[in-house]
């Protein structure tokens, strides 16, 4: 599969590796004004896809970073899980309270 966007994240406490990607954003089959793109998210190997719908392609995007972002809090908070990101807290890497033209402002 061809990813938009793609990331692998190791962890600091644990073996543990996450890896996310998007795939290529179409035009729904099922409605001409819908866009979809499958979102993927990997822990050590196990995979799960999540279709991820928008009126736009900015939408499916921010559903992107929405539900790779949720997925990884909850790793960390349920499982204690603490990323390497480089020196940035989980809410700066994927920051979920800011549209994506305003991270693109920044």
């Amino acid at each position: 599969m061809k990813f938009l966007i793609h990331e692998t994240l190791r962890t600091l406490n644990t073996d543990d590796v996450f890896e996310f990607g998007l795939g290529e954003i179409i035009k729904s089959l099922e409605h001409d004004d819908i866009y979809e793109a499958n979102a993927v998210f990997r822990r050590n190997g196990k995979e799960r896809t999540h279709k991820v719908p928008g009126l736009s392609e900015f939408d499916v995007v921010r559903g992107f970073m929405t539900y790779i972002g949720i997925n990884l809090r909850a790793a960390a908070k349920n499982d204690l899980v603490e990323f390497d990101l480089n020196g940035l807290t989980l809410d700066q890497y994927i920051p979920l309270t800011k549209t994506i033209r305003d991270i693109w402002d920044e």
